[in-house]
């Protein structure tokens, strides 16, 4: 684990040498440095989740409207782009800084961090909450991965796009190829496992990321707990909706 962890420093010991960077660099490579930036990536991450599902929801309105938005989104080109390779940098980013934290905390004190932190849950789950944040990160990793090939390239596995091609057999009808990846019973079943990994990942996640970022105090940390455990199922329910949509419209 240590040799690891001197392995992942190195990048940051480069940059610490530059002049200028080098106070931030070894602020946001210690423990502290690093919850810090991660709380900063995750929030980031969960106001994309909030438009993303705004987007989505739109299914609700009709095929035009959907599509409508989708092609509006694709017209941005180079814009959207960015903010693609923009969100997938922060989400990489967060990850990284997940398990180097992590593992530093582990060779800091010697046993698991999740011990101090699994009486913290609104409800129980066997270690606590802050014990299934990596499991439940690479489960959300995964999901992304299928979720990138079945919408934005079209290649889900076992999936029938014939509904969304348009003259020249380009899957450019996104009303039908979202509905066609969704009502798929194999692909439902893993977005479904995904979006619940999402909301548990979340219901920890949100407050810690508030607790990290110096909210926190006694007459408050009730609210702030329910409000991130509210707000983590209302993103994944909202998803998953979407799911129950695809089969009452599956034809």
């Amino acid at each position: 684990m240590n040799a690891l962890l001197r392995f992942l420093s190195v990048p940051a010991q480069v940059l610490s040498k530059v002049p200028g960077l080098g106070p931030v660099i070894r602020a946001c490579s210690t423990s502290v440095g690093q919850k810090v930036v991660m709380a900063i990536t995750g929030l980031s991450l969960c106001g994309f989740l909030i438009a993303h599902l705004a987007g989505n929801l739109q299914l609700f309105a009709g095929e035009q409207v959907f599509n409508d938005y989708a092609h509006k989104l694709h017209s941005l080109g180079p814009i959207l782009a960015a903010a693609e390779i923009g969100l997938f940098a922060t989400f990489a980013f967060h990850i990284g800084l997940a398990i180097s934290t992590g593992a530093m905390n582990r060779v800091a004190r010697g046993q698991s961090y999740a011990m101090k932190e699994s009486k913290q849950g609104i409800f129980i789950i066997p270690g606590g909450a802050f014990s299934w944040m990596v499991v439940t990160g690479f489960v959300i990793l995964a999901f992304l991965v299928v979720h990138i090939v079945d919408m934005k390239f079209k290649k889900g596995i076992g999936v029938d796009y014939t509904a969304a091609l348009n003259a020249e057999k380009v899957a450019d009808n996104e009303f039908q190829a979202v509905k066609a990846v969704l009502s798929h019973p194999l692909h439902a079943l893993i977005y479904l496992i995904g979006l619940i990994a999402l909301g548990i990942h979340l219901s920890h996640g949100v407050r810690s990321a508030l607790q990290t970022l110096g909210l926190n105090h006694k007459n408050w940390n009730f609210i702030l707990r329910w409000t991130g455990f509210l707000f983590a199922w209302a993103i994944a329910g909202g998803f998953i909706s979407l799911i129950a949509w695809a089969f009452a419209h599956k034809s």
